[in-house]
């Protein structure tokens, strides 16, 4: 015979002798005073032996100290008998409370969410079963530094750095942060072919600085090697599960493991890349299901009140590898999850470990991606003097609210409108001005992306079409309102212009040699350069280290005309510079196997930091690019190392006199600059800017005349095409063409569009 409790336990008359009085109430310490409602209803709280099984004493024990607990709150016990007892569904006699409506609907919410997610539990479960199919489970323990946030900002600075920084000052302040979790995958098949690449977590995880902390996690979500959207060639394993506190506080935790180009051939990064977990805990917002659809990608939704970072240490790596384990109706379903799992894994281990060996990313016939489409209101065809005829795309203002002004913006050589346009980025600089009330006018010139771009064209000829454009904007869109009489004879107002790259060297070599009338402009933003190109090292090296310059090597092998785009049915030769282009030097974080971002590369430099562009902008970046001939590549190459905008050859003419830069006097210029710009030197911009204010000083009427600024973690095009470009560059350039087109004094108010919601929500940060 067996029994049990032989000794008693903890009953007694005060807390020094013991836990519970004879009620089972829990004392706060060596006294008699008892935790209000917090009662043991055991039978092990008895100071004696019951013996084996004593279910009629315990339920004996249980009913007095309930009983004894309502006498004294003065409560009535419902006798009314119970049906059967159904364990998935709703009590026969709920608990009675008046609730409101706010109350009920939430409840509701969370019952249906409760629901669904014990319905795909089951599903995922029985699908298993029935198909035989085996699965995979194992325990992953990771501790770190979490930092309560104590500002009222519900915004989240989804940054490195962040994160970084959070975890510094929680480590200072001894917020520790630790989750014990279990990963579950049913079926081992389904994880490796679908796209989420998901199983559950259960768990816990406690940080004593968060109220409520231990909490419970129960069917989370955990994505194995999930495609990054935010960033190309990036895969994260990310973890999203919402949180019970003791409190029933519910909180919402997510984190990701950034594993991208810089963990290439090397180890080490590998390592820290797979276990470093960057984490928020956000407020859960009533009413919102806190998981999304299947195929929408993670948002912060409510208040973020943490941050920080968590590491998996080595030795509790190596408890997780021993607690792998596989499941399956036999040992054959066992050892093929096993092997279907680590094949899995290591396969996409390898495609980025391997990265510079991995097969070439090709264009794409299809169009992924495109959240933006932003026609334009009008398009013109315009004829320059020497009878070239470009395009001019005209969008009108969004903004009724504000005066309409122009706003004429000049893409760079081999690109178009659709830099300022991008159709991958949920705001592009198009929908940026129009909503502050800005007519844009955007040229597709004869070194973008046109058929004529082939010919022998350059920068310098390139100002007769900004020309005829400004020509046109004069003439038909005047002021506010487009002038519908041809023949009406007024002066227009000046027009304020964004420029970018060489078309800034077009525009200043229209400007410096007379051809575009000064008084036409009423201000400059600047975009990398403006009138002293300053290539950066690469470039350099390029032009002056090779024996045989590269314009001249490249006609001797394929011809005048360079192709950004590349396909599998290329010539030989295009085939066998794509391979070459693989080995081109550059920062483990920069590479890619995208065939056409490695040409883009070879003739301009790399164009973007990799991380500020999103995957669908760079796995598309053939769309956004044409090419160049060798004519505009070699004045390209000599503007660069001399460090002047000149004409066209064979005078090849410095336009950047002295005499011509007195034509600028009274135009005020924004320059900037990417910090990681690695197609033009920062000191591009940056002796511009000593030209400018020795010739006229620095300021005009008490004003700033000329303002130079470089934008740090940004590289070239980035500036326009990145995913945050609307936070980082866009609003500075606003506020400066604000300054001079509507006065100093003027302050734009975002209007309550589709924007501002999408920024309001935090959506903006999820592209």
């Amino acid at each position: 015979m067996s029994d049990a409790n032989k000794s008693g336990a903890c009953m007694a008359n005060s807390g020094d002798m013991g836990v519970t009085n004879d009620a089972g109430e829990v004392f706060t310490g060596d006294g008699t005073h008892t935790h209000d409602g917090l009662i043991v209803t055991d039978g092990a709280i008895l100071p004696c032996s019951l013996g084996a099984n004593p279910f009629a004493t315990i339920t004996a024990l249980a009913e007095r100290s309930l009983d004894l607990y309502a006498q004294r709150k003065q409560l009535t016990i419902n006798t009314k008998e119970n049906k059967l007892l159904d364990l998935f569904g709703s009590p026969e006699h709920p608990k009675y409370r008046r609730k409101s409506c706010a109350e009920e609907c939430h409840m509701r919410v969370e019952e249906r969410e409760e629901e669904e997610e014990i319905y795909h539990a089951h599903k995922s479960i029985t699908s298993a079963r029935r198909l035989k199919d085996g699965g995979f489970g194992f325990t992953e323990v990771m501790s770190g530094y979490i930092h309560r946030l104590h500002n009222d900002s519900s915004k989240l600075n989804d940054h490195i750095d962040d994160y970084e920084l959070a975890a510094r000052t929680a480590k200072s302040m001894c917020e520790t942060a630790r989750f014990f979790l279990s990963v579950q995958a049913f079926n081992t098949r389904s994880v490796v072919n679908d796209p989420k690449h998901s199983a559950n977590l259960t768990g816990t995880f406690s940080c004593p600085t968060l109220e409520g902390s231990p909490f419970m996690v129960r069917r989370g979500n955990f994505n194995l090697f999930l495609v990054d959207t935010k960033a190309p060639g990036t895969r994260n394993l990310t973890y999203d599960f919402d949180m019970f506190g003791t409190n029933e506080r519910r909180l919402h935790f997510h984190g990701y493991k950034v594993v991208d180009s810089s963990v290439a051939l090397s180890p080490a990064q590998f390592w820290r890349s797979t276990s470093t977990l960057y984490v928020h805990i956000t407020e859960r917002p009533k009413g919102i299901q806190g998981k999304g659809g299947e195929d929408e990608e993670y948002c912060p939704k409510g208040k973020v009140i943490a941050q920080g970072i968590m590491r998996i240490q080595p030795q509790d790596f190596l408890s997780e590898i021993l607690t792998l384990s596989p499941t399956g109706s036999s040992i054959f379903n066992k050892m093929k999850s096993v092997a279907n799992f680590m094949t899995f894994f290591t396969r996409k281990s390898m495609s980025l470990f391997l990265a510079p060996l991995t097969p070439l990313q090709y264009p794409s016939p299809a169009y992924t991606g495109f959240v933006n489409h932003t026609p334009h209101t009008k398009s013109y065809k315009i004829k320059a003097r020497d009878g070239v005829v470009t395009s001019l795309h005209m969008w009108k203002p969004t903004n009724t609210s504000v005066e309409a002004k122009n706003l004429f913006m000049v893409p760079g050589a081999s690109v178009d409108h659709q830099i300022f346009a991008l159709p991958t980025i949920r705001m592009n600089a198009v929908n940026y001005f129009r909503r502050a009330g800005y007519r844009v006018f955007i040229p597709v010139h004869r070194i973008g992306v046109l058929m004529v771009a082939q010919d022998n064209w350059t920068t310098f000829d390139a100002r007769l079409d900004l020309l005829a454009c400004l020509e046109f904007i004069r003439k038909r869109y005047p002021y506010a309102e487009p002038v519908q009489d041809d023949d009406e004879e007024r002066e227009p107002e000046p027009i304020y212009t964004i420029t970018h790259c060489m078309g800034s060297v077009a525009f200043a070599a229209g400007l410096l040699d007379g051809t575009i009338p000064a008084k036409w402009i009423k201000g400059v933003t600047c975009s990398q350069v403006f009138m002293n190109p300053i290539w950066n090292y690469m470039n350099m090296i390029k032009v002056l280290a090779l024996p045989i310059p590269a314009d001249r090597l490249y006609r001797f092998f394929a011809g005048n005309w360079f192709s950004c785009s590349t396909g599998e049915n290329d010539s030989y030769v295009q085939k066998a510079l794509n391979e070459l282009l693989r080995f081109m030097p550059d920062e483990r974080k920069e590479i890619c196997n995208n065939a056409t971002c490695h040409r883009i590369s070879l003739v301009f430099a790399r164009c973007w930091n990799h991380r500020n562009l999103n995957e669908a902008t760079h796995r598309q970046i053939d769309r956004f690019f044409g090419g160049v001939n060798m004519t505009l590549l070699h004045l390209l190459m000599k503007q660069g190392s001399e460090g002047h905008v000149i004409s066209n050859g064979p005078l090849y003419e410095r336009l950047d006199t002295p005499e011509n830069v007195r034509k600028l006097r009274g135009i005020p210029f924004l320059l900037f600059v990417g910090g990681d710009n690695a197609v033009l030197s920062p000191e591009s911009t940056e002796r511009t800017y000593e030209v400018l204010t020795d010739a006229f000083g620095t300021r005009k009427d008490d004003g700033i005349e000329y303002r130079r600024r470089v934008v740090p973690d940004y590289g070239h095009l980035d500036c326009w095409m990145g995913r945050n470009a609307w936070k980082d560059v866009y609003p500075f350039v606003l506020h400066e063409v604000d300054r001079v087109v509507r006065g100093p004094k003027y302050k734009f108010k975002p209007p309550n569009d589709e924007f501002k919601v999408l920024m309001d929500s935090g959506e903006l940060l999820a592209q």
